[in-house]
């Protein structure tokens, strides 16, 4: 069997009894150490592959990133160890230039320590090399999980872009006798299926009445159980300092309005977007929204503070994106085709109708009083969580 020939899963299925919940089914697709989707997703990210990332797009988006965490530092007395956790770096970009513009901070530059959080052997790989390339890999240390990363406990900051969105999520139903879990099912001929199964444990049939939200019969969405679960770790692994973390989403009210009658959940393949998450298991992402009043809930669980949320846009101008445009003029790369190619890649992580609206950030600390972050400046809508 191969990765192209879908049989792999549904005999992994069969093993399993004939039906799993729609959660394993996702882990199985995506993290199925022979023919899951993770086992590809290096070939899978960027403009030739299945999707593109802020990070990859321009290292702009990583400049102000580490902006932001020298801030961060500073407001923390400037500790001679500060602690950088990225979890789901991916193919490397954003470690390369957070520690690239680092290096421009010279007392920042020392106290900082990289930790990266990866479960996938080829991006690990793939991390490794691009790190090599710029003779930054000494600078790093590789972990399979926050809690390894963490150690006793860390001053500093947590962080993932696009992270949340990777981990799979229960499959839910409102169905006419209550809330039902999503299954998929082999049938007889070996194709796949959808099949409503009673809830398993972790999620209960109150949910969504404790948040006073009201689903109408028939829709079909989705729990972050598995990212509720991290944002409550990260707030025991953190002693000081920020959880940061950017990702597509919206608030519980918008995620789980009505006229999202089918949740989500979706593929990406070639930069298209597959409705159907049975497709082409292992050939495709398949990723879920962010619901971030649940995230902002699960890290209160967890002892943090929440500090900040707005749109992808506002915080990235807030740490002065648009200033720094500007300075590609004045130095005289604006009229050539590099200045303009720069400008066009940033204003897609700013504008409205690109990635500015479509992606969040999530600020939530501990340790810091209310602090007021420079990527929160300009706009701040935690009160919308």
């Amino acid at each position: 069997m191969t990765v192209e020939d879908p049989s792999w899963i549904a005999a992994e299925i069969i093993r399993l009894g004939g039906v799993v919940s729609g959660e394993r089914f996702m882990e199985l697709a995506l993290s199925h150490p022979e023919y899951g989707y993770y086992q590809r997703v290096g070939d899978a990210i960027g403009r030739d592959g299945d999707y593109v990332t802020s990070p990859v797009m321009t290292s702009l988006f990583g400049e102000l990133l580490t902006l932001q965490f020298i801030e961060v530092w500073e407001l923390l007395g400037c500790p001679e160890k500060f602690v950088l956790i990225e979890a789901g770096p991916g193919t490397g970009h954003l470690a390369v230039d957070v520690l690239k513009t680092a290096r421009r901070f010279p007392r920042f530059d020392a106290a900082l320590h990289y930790r990266l959080v990866e479960t996938s052997p080829k991006l690990h790989i793939m991390q490794r090399q691009r790190l090599e390339n710029d003779h930054l890999v000494h600078r790093c240390a590789w972990f399979s999980t926050l809690v390894e990363a963490g150690g006793e406990g860390i001053e500093g900051i947590i962080f993932g872009n696009e992270f949340l969105d990777a981990l799979p999520v229960r499959w839910l139903e409102m169905t006419a006798g209550g809330l039902a879990e999503v299954g998929v099912q082999v049938l007889s001929d070996g194709t796949l299926a959808t099949k409503t199964l009673p809830l398993a444990c972790g999620m209960d049939s109150d949910y969504f009445k404790r948040l006073r939200l009201d689903l109408p019969v028939g829709m079909r969405t989705e729990v972050g159980v598995r990212a509720q679960e991290w944002m409550r770790s990260a707030g025991q692994v953190l002693r000081r300092g920020l959880v940061l973390m950017i990702d597509y989403g919206y608030t519980a009210r918008d995620y789980y309005h009505a006229e999202r009658l089918q949740g989500t959940l979706v593929g990406h393949h070639r930069h298209r977007r597959v409705d159907d998450p049975l497709a082409c298991p292992g050939e495709m992402d398949l990723t879920a929204h962010v619901d971030f009043s649940a995230m902002a809930r699960a890290g209160g669980e967890g002892a943090l503070d929440l500090c900040g949320y707005v749109s992808q846009g506002w915080f990235l101008m807030g740490l002065g994106l648009l200033e720094r445009l500007q300075g590609v003029v004045v130095q005289g790369k604006g009229g050539g085709g590099l200045g303009k190619d720069i400008r066009q890649t940033a204003l897609r992580l700013i504008l409205p109708e690109e990635m500015g609206e479509k992606f969040k950030v999530l600020a939530m600390t501990v340790g810091l009083e209310k602090p007021e972050l420079s990527g929160f400046r300009l706009k701040n809508q935690w009160n919308e969580l």
